[in-house]
């Protein structure tokens, strides 16, 4: 790889950190020869990666992957996560002990790809599409208001399969297992697997549980109020009205990690619960 966009966050608080992070990786990679620009700013549902992007590297958190991860949505990409923030679930490396090991290694591609499915939702009001956006963790059916209880009906491939009272629904993909949808009381998946994961959100029921599907299933959902919304891993929300539809599918488009590392979902996971 020869071309690499640096994306930096802008909450996180160690900004002395990031400057010397970046300031490394521009000066390493443009000495070497390769093209490299650095974004610093929030990235809102327009930004896009430009075309000529081989490898983007954020410097952030959790939040900063998954924005940067929509911005490249059907792109031939890779990814590379320095963890600056909280978690770091989807980051590769948590400090960079040796940058020019780190660099010579992106350049010569001396790294594995973890490929992870996306999910791509859509919705349609009167049969007209009002929104369409893609997801890395989620996609959530949730209140635009905090204090009336939602309800909504799920459909798998056009079967109804429950009328929900609840605060919302979240539909995870395996990598978003461990986020919203684990919080709602949803599994937690090998995130490299291929399912759906369907969760209400606080139901008003004893008898519901979260289902796990095919990536092949399409899930329908049809809110039956008006106070409710559509996000898509927790990017600003689009309302949503009664009787609208929401449609949720596996992505034909997929996001590629870096990784350097040979450590295991598991060790990670024991890891980063240490600090929840």
């Amino acid at each position: 790889m020869k071309n690499f966009y640096i994306i930096i966050s802008e909450y996180t608080t160690r900004v002395r950190s990031i400057s010397i992070t970046k300031n490394r990786l521009v000066e390493g990679l443009s000495q070497r020869g390769a093209r490299v620009e650095v974004y610093e700013g929030y990235l809102d549902r327009q930004f896009a990666i430009p075309d000529w992007v081989d490898c983007v590297i954020t410097v952030g958190g959790d939040g900063t992957m998954l924005r940067a991860s929509r911005a490249g949505s059907g792109r031939n990409v890779t990814y590379l996560g320095i963890n600056k923030g909280h978690m770091g679930y989807l980051t590769e490396l948590a400090q960079i002990d040796d940058y020019d090991e780190v660099i010579d290694r992106l350049l010569r591609d001396d790294f594995k790809i973890e490929e992870r499915m996306m999910l791509s939702a859509s919705a349609y009001r009167g049969g007209k599409r009002i929104y369409r956006d893609y997801a890395l963790n989620d996609v959530l059916i949730g209140k635009n208001d905090s204090v009336h209880m939602m309800t909504f009906e799920l459909y798998i491939n056009d079967t109804l399969i429950n009328e929900y009272r609840a605060d919302g629904v979240v539909v995870a993909s395996p990598t978003g297992s461990t986020c919203y949808s684990m919080s709602a009381g949803g599994p937690i998946a090998e995130p490299t697997a291929k399912l759906l994961l369907v969760t209400p959100i606080c139901p008003h029921a004893i008898n519901t549980r979260p289902l796990v599907l095919s990536p092949s299933d399409r899930i329908k959902i049809i809110p039956k109020h008006t106070t409710q919304l559509v996000s898509c891993d927790g990017a600003d929300g689009t309302d949503l009205m009664c009787d609208d539809e929401v449609i949720i599918t596996k992505s034909r488009h997929s996001m590629k990690f870096i990784r350097f590392r040979e450590t295991s979902f598991l060790d990670t996971l024991r890891d980063r619960m240490r600090y929840v």
